[in-house]
């Protein structure tokens, strides 16, 4: 799954990759490291306006969720059940692009865990996801490739997107496949299993 993204790239590469402005209303800050548990705003694109780049909260809130909805749950959507899950099928066609220069995902080794930073030569890309409420999940799909060698224990990986034809096919709810020709770089040992 994906939890740990970042967005390093200025305002100004931003708009020039995808080929929007962001909403005027819209605070940005480039950030090596994001967590999708502290359930943040970061850059994306919503089929409702393919030129402007919103700021959305990552954890995608139902509009049926109650007060105490825990979103950590809708962080990822998984492709192959989105039509299916309460949380998600109603939204199918409310697709949106995460924005992002990379992510991060831990290999297992034995007891220990080694932090990887994965993206496409640390260029912008996107992932595939689905919008409601101003929030957002990112879809995810079986690991191919490196993934399967370093997201060893889950075989998850975002639903990656390189290109503007990749972009408008997702946002225009036409089939794409995932991108996963990833450049790696191992961080190191950071995370160790304690039990």
């Amino acid at each position: 799954m994906c939890f740990h993204t970042k967005q390093t790239k200025s305002i100004k590469e931003i708009e020039k990759k995808f080929k929007a402005k962001f909403n005027s209303e819209a605070s940005f800050n480039p950030s090596s490291q994001i967590n999708g548990f502290n359930f943040p705003k970061t850059p994306i694109i919503t089929n409702s306006n393919l030129t402007e780049i919103k700021m959305y909260n990552w954890g995608l809130i139902p509009e049926w969720a109650n007060s105490d909805w825990k979103r950590n749950y809708t962080l990822n959507a998984r492709i192959e059940t989105i039509s299916e899950k309460p949380a998600f099928k109603h939204y199918t066609e409310n697709r949106c692009i995460v924005l992002v220069d990379g992510f991060y995902e831990w290999q297992h080794q034995g007891k220990e865990k080694i932090k990887f930073e994965i993206g496409f030569n640390n260029q912008l890309f996107a992932f595939a996801g689905l919008f409601i409420n101003n929030t957002y999940t990112i879809v995810t799909t079986e690991a191919k490739g490196i993934m399967r060698e370093i997201h060893n224990s889950k075989l998850r990986m975002p639903f990656s997107l390189k290109t503007e034809d990749d972009f408008k096919a997702w946002l225009n709810n036409k089939e794409v496949n995932p991108q996963y020709d990833f450049t790696t770089n191992q961080l190191g040992f950071k995370q160790p299993t304690l039990f």
